[in-house]
């Protein structure tokens, strides 16, 4: 199915630890994908349908023997490389019987993959986030699925004055929404910039009770989106008056890398991975669970069917506007709501009656539109 998304971008489809040595699906861009991992350990995506009869590779009877795939159908098995090796009562294997196969890399403890064109799938351009995989940091993770289209969800991450109205008693204070913000949008790296800094704010709960501080701190919000498809927010909880030294230490202050990766499933719901990395408290299990239980609160808030509207904010379409004074800047182009992404809801055409087929048109047991016992 196609669907208004960039396919030569390379998505997030799993966490590392959730592809192990069994198959294992996800759906990235309406094309439904099997991972798993060679005998070398080394992560392998291919289409999730026999070439055969397209039934799920994924789902039971399909199974994995000896590292090899058996369709649950018919018994193809396929190898590593996605070609068919064995086909039951035959002896010649048809050279065309291949799974297609996407690059796939693991980084970062993210699994990315390439749905668009292999030839231009350069590993170079998978945005960072090297502290999710740092021993310096601890990070809590999880993954919601999203009934919305993720543009919603990129105009939710980016505008975050949100927080004081539908986070609060989590990471909202009146602060957030108060303090104006600063934006830049990098073409040339393809990154969309939003900072927000409050010198003197309420600590929220988030922060009060996985860094210890009360009272007032002064909290730094610095966003980086890099389009489509990841969000970075470097928080900043420090005492009032705390800044960083000029040599970029900053020993007085808590850093919280808050992550979002955002994959389209299908033209109307988004895989939803967040992540949680901090520098402070490394082993504290009790610091861990709370931070996970109010991450997954706070998603679920803004996930309710009665928060995503329709198409972009106003705030976002003026933020697209503003940037195209000269050109489309290249970040825009790639995310938001700009041209060919969907940011306007399509009318949905009637179903129209359908005629009863002729007789010569129905289904024969033999014919080639249903499958054969």
């Amino acid at each position: 199915m196609s669907i208004a998304a960039p396919r030569d971008q390379w998505y997030v489809a799993a966490y590392g630890s959730e592809i192990r040595h069994e198959l294992f699906a996800r759906t990235v861009l309406g094309e439904p994908i099997l991972f798993r991992r060679s005998e070398h350990g080394e992560v392998v995506a291919h289409s999730d349908r026999c070439v055969h009869r397209r039934f799920p590779l994924s789902q039971a009877p399909s199974r994995l023997v000896d590292g090899q795939v058996v369709c649950g159908y018919h018994g193809f098995t396929y190898g590593t490389d996605g070609r068919c090796v064995a086909v039951p009562g035959q002896t010649r294997v048809p050279r065309t019987a291949r799974l297609t196969a996407y690059p796939v890399v693991e980084l970062d403890s993210l699994v990315w993959v390439w749905i668009g064109d292999p030839a231009l799938a350069d590993p170079t351009r998978i945005p960072r986030a090297p502290y999710l995989a740092s021993p310096g940091y601890t990070t809590v993770r999880g993954m919601e699925p999203l009934a919305a289209r993720f543009s919603l969800l990129v105009d939710n991450l980016l505008d975050l004055s949100h927080e004081t109205y539908l986070h609060g008693g989590y990471i909202g204070t009146p602060e957030v929404a108060a303090t104006p913000i600063t934006t830049e949008v990098d073409d040339e790296a393809g990154v969309v910039h939003v900072s927000r800094h409050m010198d003197d704010a309420e600590c929220p709960p988030f922060y009060s009770r996985s860094t210890g501080l009360q009272g007032r701190i002064a909290r730094w919000q610095d966003i980086e989106y890099v389009p489509p498809c990841l969000y970075k927010l470097h928080s900043r909880i420090a005492p009032v008056g705390s800044v960083p030294n000029p040599d970029g230490t900053d020993p007085d202050a808590f850093h919280v890398e808050v992550v979002y990766a955002i994959t389209p499933e299908t033209e109307h719901s988004t895989h939803d991975f967040w992540m949680v990395a901090r520098d402070f408290a490394l082993d504290d299990e009790e610091v861990s669970a709370f931070l996970a239980e109010n991450n997954r609160t706070v998603v679920l808030q803004a996930s309710r069917p009665s928060t995503f509207s329709s198409g972009c904010s106003r705030a976002s379409r003026t933020a697209t506007r503003s940037s195209r004074s000269t050109s489309t800047p290249v970040a825009w182009r790639r995310g938001g709501c700009s041209p060919g992404w969907p940011g306007r809801p399509r009318a949905t055409p009637r179903p129209r009656p359908r005629a009863p087929p002729r007789p010569d048109e129905r289904w024969h047991p033999r014919s080639a539109t249903g499958p054969r016992r």
